[in-house]
């Protein structure tokens, strides 16, 4: 599907963030992966407030004249889904990498609406480079300790 509105775009960025929050509770909770169980439980944290900001100053600056004469272009949703599913022979380096995986398409969405959105409006693309950023510090972090 083209992610070709501000709606669309909106609620792609908050099922993606409300998966991958997902994803690393589940890591975290499972004790073959208890070495990095802060770590992982921070990370959900961080994605719903990630979801919660994308909340928020969607609520602020959505008009009908943004959803009527606004479009995104050059985004669909299939470049941008993770695949978050766990299999129990997955060791932890193979749940660091996928992590990130998720990380770097996760990254390069934000950095997409963001720029893709920033010539009509402001408030969304500043959320979303937030975002973009703290994904780019968090797949520093996972780079390093793979």
């Amino acid at each position: 599907m083209e992610l070709n509105t501000a709606s669309l775009v909106y609620e792609f960025a908050l099922r993606l963030e409300e998966k991958i929050a997902k994803f690393y509770e589940e890591i975290a909770s499972n004790e073959k992966y208890s070495k990095g169980k802060e770590r992982f439980l921070f990370f959900a944290k961080e994605d719903k407030g990630c979801k919660d900001l994308i909340q928020r100053v969607y609520q602020g600056v959505i008009t009908d004249a943004i959803e009527a004469c606004y479009a995104f272009t050059g985004m669909e949703d299939r470049d941008y889904e993770v695949n978050t599913a766990l299999t129990e022979d997955m060791s932890y380096s193979d749940v660091m990498r996928k992590a990130l995986e998720i990380e770097q398409k996760t990254q390069k969405f934000f950095v997409d609406a963001r720029d893709r959105g920033a010539s009509f409006m402001a408030d969304l693309p500043q959320a979303f480079n937030t975002i973009a950023k703290r994904k780019a510090r968090r797949v520093d972090e996972l780079r390093s300790l793979i």
